[in-house]
């Protein structure tokens, strides 16, 4: 799979599209990492973890993390399809 690089202009793009979204439908569309993980059947940390290597869109709301769900559901439709590579972030661990 291919690995994209949210910049700091689509970071604040995502931030946009939640503020625009009625209060009630921004959980639905950018839940919380819990809230994700819940939702598909996987732990906290994984949704953390694919956030982190930008797998899935996400941004921060304060200190609370948002996943773009159509990201996500994106991603695990990719994983599905066999198409489940990601290309690890360099230096960040150093």
């Amino acid at each position: 799979m291919s690995h994209v690089q949210i910049d700091s202009d689509a970071r604040e793009e995502l931030l946009k599209q939640y503020l625009s979204l009625p209060e009630d439908q921004r959980e639905q569309k950018f839940p919380t990492t819990e809230r994700a993980a819940q939702l598909i059947g996987m732990s906290r940390r994984t949704i953390q973890y694919w956030v982190e290597l930008e797998d899935v869109e996400a941004i921060f709301v304060g200190k609370i993390c948002r996943v773009r769900l159509d990201s996500l559901v994106t991603y695990l439709e990719r994983r599905v399809n066999g198409q489940k590579h990601h290309r690890a972030k360099s230096n960040k661990r150093r």
